[in-house]
């Protein structure tokens, strides 16, 4: 893509007189094919995962999945028991889908968690991605995932890629003709 269309297409969803220049743009709500490229705490103590759209439209676009396992908020309230256990499901799918045994003590030690997460790091997911509005800051959505495992079999032929002549080097060469038994002579 040139440096001309890229900034055509910022510029359809950009107003030059009043939009933050700053601003993240998120990944809009739908279906994503996902895999894990890095996992740490946040600077609030959250377990942070970044992973990085691999198919579709989207494709090499980042979502930062932040997950809070406090149980107060900033100013010392207490949070809801229905966000503290949505948090921990979260948490237990995502070890779920990616094969990732969590132990008694990372729910204690959140660099223990992350240190168990970071085997995940290259699997692959899908993702759900749902967004709800947020009358306090619109601008921040409201986000809920759900997850899926992604089975991966080498040795499955129907996961093997296409290859055609043309893809292979020289493929474009003339070929052997035939011989009787209708193959091509090595």
């Amino acid at each position: 893509m040139s440096l001309r269309d890229r900034a055509k297409n910022v510029m359809s969803n950009f107003d030059a007189t009043k939009d933050d220049i700053n601003g993240y743009e998120g990944l809009p709500a739908g279906d994503y094919h996902m895999a894990v490229e890095n996992v740490q705490e946040t600077d609030y103590g959250q377990l942070s995962m970044k992973t990085q759209v691999i198919e579709g439209d989207n494709t090499g676009r980042i979502e930062f999945i932040n997950i809070s396992l406090d149980e107060v908020t900033s100013t010392g309230k207490p949070l809801p028991d229905f966000v503290i256990d949505r948090n921990i499901k979260t948490v237990a799918r995502l070890a779920a889908v990616l094969g990732v045994a969590i132990s008694d003590d990372a729910w204690d030690n959140m660099q223990i968690m992350v240190h168990e997460f970071n085997k995940a790091v290259g699997k692959q997911f899908k993702m759900t991605l749902t967004l709800r509005e947020n009358k306090k800051n619109p601008q921040y959505p409201y986000k809920e995932y759900e997850f899926e495992e992604i089975k991966e079999d080498p040795f499955d032929p129907a996961q093997a890629p296409e290859v055609k002549d043309s893809d292979l080097p020289f493929g474009d060469q003339p070929q052997a003709p035939l011989d009787s038994n209708g193959e091509r002579p090595f």
